[in-house]
């Protein structure tokens, strides 16, 4: 039974890592009705399954924008007002680092109506891949979520005083990072585990120490997107 797609109202929907077997139910039921599919990256994967729809490539990673954010929301803003059917679709889940509060304040600006439908994020992919909860009562009862990539017009965050850490595109300044939390008191042994492509074909799992966390990150040929978790001493490599 499909869950009816309500007119005039554009979808936030999460895609996870790209495999239609981790969409929820809801998702999946209003992708298939879509008449277009404003997606991100590493999402293609899914053309095959929801093929009635136009599908608009808008991603994003490092040095490479296939349209700049102010030009995205132009485009959802127009589509919606010609009353199509709008799934804007993200990898992982849309309230995680995936810029879609400025999207839904362009929808606010038009009077444009929005729901959001959660997907798996890659940290929760990561708990799987592990076969570990993510936290620890005894050990790891404290985690904080943060993006390690900046712009030249955002300062860099701060190391929040957590006993673990889930960093979301960190590649390019993880060496900076751990320089700074060796700095802040961090034990060079302290568990560092790099993941990229989660759930894809190419998914790569690295377990290290912060001590040996460069060496072993510049011989692995990681990609982005990378995850990276810090300090989950309860897991066992």
């Amino acid at each position: 039974m499909l869950i009816p797609f309500e007119n005039k109202t554009v979808y936030l929907i999460g895609g996870g890592c790209g495999d239609p077997r981790y969409l929820t139910l809801e998702a999946d039921s209003l992708l298939k009705q879509a008449d277009t599919i404003v997606h991100d990256m590493y999402l293609e994967s899914m053309k095959e399954r929801y093929s009635q729809a136009e599908w608009i490539h808008v991603g994003k990673k490092k040095g490479y924008h296939v349209q700049k954010q102010s030009e995205i929301n132009e485009l959802l803003v127009q589509l919606a007002l010609q009353g199509k059917k709008i799934v804007r679709l993200k990898s992982g889940d849309p309230m995680y680092f995936a810029r879609s509060s400025e999207e839904i304040e362009a929808f606010k600006q038009n009077q444009i109506q929005y729901k959001i439908i959660p997907g798996i994020s890659s940290p929760q992919m990561l708990g799987s891949k592990l076969s570990e909860s993510l936290t620890h009562r005894d050990m790891t009862r404290s985690i904080s979520f943060w993006s390690g990539y900046w712009d030249k017009n955002i300062s860099p965050v701060g190391i929040p005083n957590t006993e673990a850490h889930i960093i979301f595109m960190g590649l390019s300044e993880i060496e900076s990072i751990i320089d700074k939390m060796l700095e802040g008191g961090k034990s060079p042994q302290t568990k560092l585990v790099a993941a990229s492509n989660l759930g894809r074909p190419n998914e790569k799992i690295l377990v290290s120490t912060l001590e040996n966390a460069k060496v072993d990150i510049q011989n692995s040929n990681l990609e982005n997107p990378t995850l990276f978790a810090i300090g989950l001493e309860h897991i066992q490599s």
